[in-house]
């Protein structure tokens, strides 16, 4: 089972956002964002925080040849770089959707996307009904 976190678009009161509109990030460990990170991190429109990176790396590697620090050594630390961004790659990406308007509105489990997303619309569909009878009629 995998932990989703659901981010939709600020909307009017009242108003709800389109479906598909609506991102689910899966937490946990990305093996894209680990091997291929600044691509990765593009492809996923967390522009920000791919050229950042991109600069991170290219500013440790300048460092590195400047100090003359050993080749395993920069090894090591991209090793290092990679495997945390392969951690916190979704949340960055979570960043990422916060500037552009997206709010962190529910938490959903599932064994894939497909489950985390019927879990979402199907709660999202009951709590809908349950406002609706609760309502007077006019």
């Amino acid at each position: 089972m995998a932990i989703f976190t659901v981010h939709v678009p600020r909307t009017a009161p009242g108003e709800s956002p389109a479906p598909d509109k609506i991102v689910f990030l899966r937490d946990g460990f990305s093996w894209p964002a680990f091997l291929i990170g600044p691509f990765w991190l593009a492809w996923r429109r967390a522009w920000i925080v791919a050229g950042l990176w991109t600069l991170l790396l290219v500013a440790l590697a300048l460092v590195a040849w400047k100090m003359r620090v050993s080749r395993d050594a920069i090894s090591w630390l991209a090793f290092a770089l990679a495997v945390w961004l392969g951690f916190e790659g979704e949340r960055l990406v979570g960043w990422s959707l916060g500037r552009r308007g997206y709010v962190e509105q529910d938490i959903v489990v599932g064994d894939d996307i497909d489950e985390a997303e019927e879990a979402f619309f199907h709660r999202r569909c009951a709590a809908a009904k349950q406002d609706a009878a609760r309502e007077p009629a006019p």
